[in-house]
């Protein structure tokens, strides 16, 4: 997701992000699904954000 894509979400959904946070990849959309690159940025970048178990 791209910066512009949080600010979309935001203006979207105001009331329902209300005092909640998005976390904010910053992963190009230039891959295709289930991309080998891809899913290691992934997997990078949401360790600091789930479980170990998880990934």
């Amino acid at each position: 997701m791209e910066r512009r894509h949080t600010e979309i979400l935001q203006q979207k959904f105001r009331e329902e992000l209300a005092g909640k946070r998005i976390i904010n990849l910053r992963i190009p959309g230039k891959f295709q699904f289930m991309d080998h690159i891809l899913q290691d940025l992934l997997r990078e970048r949401l360790r600091e954000h789930l479980r170990e178990d998880i990934l």
